[in-house]
């Protein structure tokens, strides 16, 4: 058998060159060079191998999903565990990522069902410990800790079970290399997704973020997995997200919303409760937006500052939460169409409640919610806006529009802003729409809401 020659890879991003850097050249980060032993290949040139099938022989999957019972967690894979998956799950030091998968190991550890769980981080004491405030008491969880891929084959041999955790892939030693760097992940993410599919295993995978919030290793490893889940929160908070990224067998952005509590991690049934003020009056600068979480609309609050700026020529332009780019272009489409100028001001955006907004819906709540503050006109408290902007100021379509309808109506909003060109075919009752062609349109329709406010004072 042939030998590899001796690389050096970058445990960083995984870049492999037959020559040493002491700064790598894809990255930029130094001193992440390592040397990877050689090893032998798996096979010749032109040995025998797998066979081509004819696709139409092939049978049909079968996709029968195992509920935990976690509803939200549920929620996020698209209805459960598809067994014999891989699911890898992201997320910053400290946010849950260990109480999360502990939860879901006591949900689904049952009396013919076990779970091997192995921590590369903590004792055995430590995680009973956890257990025991959480209220998990499964004599089914079966413990490895600071254990190596040997380990870790030999006790899915000798116990069988339906579920692995392993936390995280980055402390498992393969025997390629140390562990934690993209070669020795690697190596041990293809032998889970063997045991998972070869033995109807449905594997969970946590992995370390790095500074840049990306999931620690190369980034094969979440092309190798069937599912990638980032578990998220500001640390100051006990509100989580754990949002679908990447999912095989279901839709991607999907939103589970948690909030941690002293006994573990809790599914909230209403996020839109959390995630938007019941304001009693209106206030100027606020504007609320139905916004889709895969499938699910969700009440957010957008809060908007313009405000005259120290820094004469160069306003600031910060956002929380929504792309700052975007920002600046409604602006631009603000000033150009609407003739109020914001070039002496600095703007701050802001998405209540830690949620970030990646879809263009939210355009016309954005420019409501300026408009707002720059001309002091506080939008009704029960009025909320749907619609894309271009940059002629026209209002374009966007999707799942009757779904966000129904959830502004649900949570007790009068009023709802829409696309003009979607209005037809609608089909909801008992709520005011607005249909707006464009940003014009809009700004009539808030002149219009201060006019009559001020009317009924007099």
């Amino acid at each position: 058998m042939k030998k590899h020659p001796d690389l050096f890879e970058c445990i960083e991003c995984g870049y492999q060159s037959p020559k040493y850097f002491g700064k790598c050249p894809r990255c930029d980060n130094w001193n992440s060079m390592v040397e990877i032993p050689p090893r032998e290949t798996r096979r010749e040139p032109g040995a025998a191998g797998t066979r081509p099938v004819v696709l139409a022989d092939v049978d049909r999957l079968d996709i029968r999903r195992q509920a935990t019972g976690i509803d939200e967690f549920d929620r996020a894979l698209g209805g459960g565990i598809v067994p014999g998956s891989v699911i890898l799950i992201g997320g910053e030091p400290g946010v849950g990522k260990s109480t999360l998968l502990l939860g879901i190991s006591g949900a689904l550890a049952g009396a013919d069902t076990d779970v091997v769980y192995l921590s590369g981080e903590e004792s055995a004491q430590q995680i009973k410990t956890r257990a025991d405030r959480m209220g998990i008491d499964s004599k089914r969880i079966h413990l490895i800790t600071m254990g190596n891929l040997a380990d870790l084959k030999a006790a899915v041999e000798e116990l069988s079970p339906r579920y692995l955790v392993v936390d995280s892939i980055q402390t498992i030693q393969s025997g390629v290399g140390a562990g934690g760097t993209g070669s020795s992940m690697r190596l041990v993410t293809a032998e889970l997704i063997e045991l998972a599919k070869t033995g109807n295993l449905s594997v969970f995978i946590i992995g370390h973020i790095t500074k840049e919030g990306q999931i620690a290793g190369p980034k094969t490893l979440e092309h190798m997995v069937d599912v990638v889940l980032y578990f998220q929160g500001e640390l100051r908070s006990d509100l989580r997200i754990l949002r679908a990224e990447k999912n095989r067998f279901g839709p991607v952005n999907e939103l589970g919303v948690f909030q941690m509590t002293g006994d573990g991690l809790t599914s909230v049934k209403d996020p839109s409760q959390l995630f938007y003020q019941h304001r009693k009056s209106p206030e100027s600068g606020v504007a609320v937006f139905p916004t889709m979480s895969g499938l699910r609309a969700i009440v957010i609050e957008l809060q908007a500052l313009a405000s005259e700026s120290p820094f004469a020529g160069n306003p600031r332009r910060v956002a929380v939460g929504f792309d700052a780019y975007r920002l600046s272009m409604l602006i631009s489409v603000i000033e150009k169409k609407l003739k109020l100028p914001f070039y002496k001001s600095d703007v701050f955006l802001n998405i209540a409640g830690g949620l970030t907004i990646r879809e263009t819906a939210g355009d016309l709540a954005v420019i409501a919610a300026l408009v707002s503050s720059t001309k002091n006109i506080a939008l009704p408290y029960d009025l909320a806006l749907i619609g894309e902007t271009g940059l002629t100021g026209e209002v374009r379509p966007v999707g799942f529009l009757e779904n966000r309808v129904k959830e502004a109506q649900r949570q007790g909003f009068k009023e709802v802003m829409i696309p003009a060109v979607q209005l037809d075919g609608l089909g909801i009752s008992g709520i005011k729409l607005h249909p707006v062609e464009s940003i014009h349109d809009m700004y009539g329709v808030l002149r219009s809401f201060t006019e009559k406010r001020r009317g009924a004072r007099s």
